[in-house]
């Protein structure tokens, strides 16, 4: 009777030995962040990427009780940034700031890269979307809406010039795709970054570009540059008035730029789910939202299989016109 006793206790003991190994990790996981949290971001202070970054992070360190630090490390197309955010420990406590130039530009731009951005991360909640917006320098076109602007840019004899921020960046494809669609005769003149050429631009220099909401919209209320039209895939809360490239007659078209919060491969299952949801929360804050149109974006909220898609999706609308135009990074 003794034994049988003691033998029933044994298997109670390690039925609750079993129970509490299996209950405890997923409390410790949930308990998500008891420390300081890393958000790498691949531009410099400053940028409109960064400045998304330390808003999130704000945010997020509010909710959160813990502070989430925005660690820079610009440079190199943002792979050095992408591939240290890959490699980081998969605990949750590193996450990155996702952007389309490194996840659905650089793959077809360079022939290897240390990272992949479907494989390597898992994304957990979009953030903020921004449409780049056409610009002219009204002494130098004179357009005020995209039809006259697509019939000046027509001149067999004489090719509009127009800059970007480099070869193969949002603005120099941008303004290519829509090329393609209107058959327009420009020039591209690529610059080291997109705050020269539009330094060119409000001088003169070139006529016309692809620019952030936030770079023109000052230069457009003096007068210095006249907005066309947005690419974004609806019109901008930031500029209501302002008609979309698509709904002026080029259906399908679309050039932005998007923000999202990911984290390395192997982060285990509650602690994205917990990271979506509360990324989630905080961009339907209206505080948020607002802190967003003041930085020149709008709020995006897409969960991690909705921010999936959009990746794979750009993925398929950028390789084709790289491809297309034999484009190469090295």
């Amino acid at each position: 009777m003794i034994n049988r006793f003691i033998s029933t206790c044994n298997r109670c003991a390690v039925a609750v030995f079993l129970l509490f190994g299996l209950v405890f990790p997923s409390i410790a996981q949930t308990n998500f962040p008891n420390k300081p949290v890393k958000l790498i971001v691949s531009f410099p202070p400053g940028g409109f990427a960064d400045l998304v970054g330390r808003s999130v992070a704000q945010a997020l360190s509010q909710l959160w009780g813990q502070p989430v630090v925005v660690d820079n490390k610009p440079g190199g197309a943002g792979i050095l940034a992408t591939e240290l955010a890959a490699k980081a420990n998969p605990d949750g406590y590193t996450l990155y700031l996702a952007t389309d130039g490194p996840f659905v530009i650089n793959p077809y731009l360079y022939k290897s890269l240390p990272y992949h951005p479907i494989n390597d991360f898992i994304p957990t909640a979009l953030v903020a979307y921004t449409p780049l917006v056409l610009i002219v320098n009204p002494e130098k076109i004179s357009a005020t809406n995209l039809r006259d602007w697509v019939n000046e840019g027509r001149n067999p004899n004489k090719p509009m010039d127009y800059g970007s921020g480099g070869a193969g960046g949002p603005h120099h494809l941008g303004m290519e795709a829509l090329r393609i669609m209107t058959s327009m005769n420009l020039n591209h003149i690529p610059y080291k970054g997109g705050a020269p050429a539009l330094q060119d631009l409000l001088s003169g220099q070139i006529g016309t570009m692809f620019s952030a909401v936030s770079s023109s919209l000052p230069h457009a209320k003096s007068g210095k540059v006249r907005i066309l039209a947005s690419g974004g895939f609806k019109r901008s809360a930031i500029i209501p008035d302002v008609p979309t490239i698509a709904e002026s007659g080029f259906p399908g078209y679309e050039a932005g730029a998007w923000a999202g919060i990911v984290a390395p491969k192997g982060t285990p299952q509650p602690i994205v789910d917990k990271i979506e949801l509360d990324v989630l929360r905080i961009s339907r804050d209206q505080q948020f939202i607002l802190k967003l149109t003041s930085l020149g974006a709008d709020s995006y909220v897409a969960n991690s299989s909705e921010f999936r898609d959009l990746i794979r999706r750009d993925q398929i609308r950028y390789s084709k016109l790289i491809q297309d135009l034999n484009i190469k990074a090295d």
